[in-house]
This record gives C-alpha cells, structure tokens and sequence, in this order.
C-alpha cells in the first residue's frame, strides 16, 4: 500500500509537471499562501516510526526549526503529495542555516501504528530528521486543536504545513499545498 501511494505521489507529481503544473510551481507566489501565527503545541508524548518515545518539545533542539504536515498512512489523495514536497525539502535542509526537523504527524491514530509510520517514512526516504508520529487520539486531538488543525473529515481533510519554532510558538501556516521552493523560503524567514 505504501508503495502504491508512493508511486501515486511521484506519478502525480510527473504528470503535472508534463502538463506545465509542476508542484515547484504551483504555489510560486511566496509568503502571501502563508500566514502567521502563534502555536502553542502541547510537550505531547509520542511514538516515533521506530517505536521510541518522542517528544513534541523536548526531543527538538530550542534553536531548530520545523515544517509540519498531517497525514495518514493510508491516504490516497493529498497526503502522499504532501510527503512528496517534505521529501524535497528533506533533502534541501542544507540550504537553510539552522537545523531543520520535519515532523509528519498522522491524524489517524488508531490506524497508524508507529510500523506503518517506519513503512511510510521508508517509502519517502525519511532522513532521520524527518519523524514521523502517532500517539494515542487523545494525544493526536490535543496536538490537532492546538494547530487548530480541522481534520473532522480525514478523507476530505486540507493540506495543513507549518513552518516555525517549537519554542517560541511563533509559525507561518499553510492551507495549501506549498512547493518546497515555499517551505524554504519560509524556513529562511527565521534566519533573519
């Protein structure tokens, strides 16, 4: 299944891209697909895709930054596009001067077990700054309030990114589907 919804997402890429709609230039605007806000994410306790307790502050460095997206394993719409464009930026973490984790945390706890989370994030060639997370619901709804992430409907939910600090609360939020070209250049905004 993963490998389907990995081919889906690198075909779909493909073929916008032919078609003259590349995901690198479909939100090519900048900062106006994003806006600002503070996020003050719960200390949650999670489970990384190898099992291991993750915390959702204490196992970040205070001066890193983050790019988060909410996803589930068995998506076959928007989430593997999304993974596809935190692949990119994965492998594009270099260009920015402080160190940058991507989290993608599932909004299908009950399902996304932290096996199916390792199968996914093997399917994008996580780093290992790219944690993928579950938790329990209760965990996952206080995570997903506090972002005021609404995600009632999971089939039919909007592609959420934000770009900040853990830290500070301080995050530039998407409701779109940015190109890693975005992400970047907002991860760029906090080296200023």
């Amino acid at each position: 299944m993963i490998f389907k919804t990995a081919t889906f997402a690198a075909l779909a890429v493909a073929l916008m891209t032919l078609g003259g709609f590349g995901l690198m230039a479909v939100n090519n605007t900048g900062p106006e697909n994003f806006s600002e806000t503070m996020i003050d994410l719960p200390d949650a306790e999670m489970q990384d895709a190898s099992s291991n307790t993750f915390r959702l502050r204490g196992d970040i460095e205070q001066d890193a930054l983050v790019v988060i997206n909410f996803s589930y394993t068995t998506c076959n719409s928007i989430c593997p596009l999304g993974n596809q464009i935190l692949q990119f930026v994965d492998v594009r973490r270099a260009e920015v001067t402080r160190p940058v984790h991507l989290l993608t945390i599932t909004i299908d706890p009950a399902s996304d077990t932290p096996e199916k989370m390792r199968s996914a994030a093997d399917a994008f060639d996580a780093s290992r700054n790219w944690h993928w997370l579950t938790a329990s619901p209760a965990v996952i709804s206080d995570i997903l309030t506090a972002a005021d992430a609404n995600v009632t409907d999971i089939e039919f939910h909007d592609p959420i990114f934000l770009v900040g600090e853990i830290s500070s609360g301080r995050y530039f939020r998407s409701l779109s589907m940015p190109s890693a070209d975005e992400l970047i250049a907002m991860l760029g905004h906090f080296d200023t």
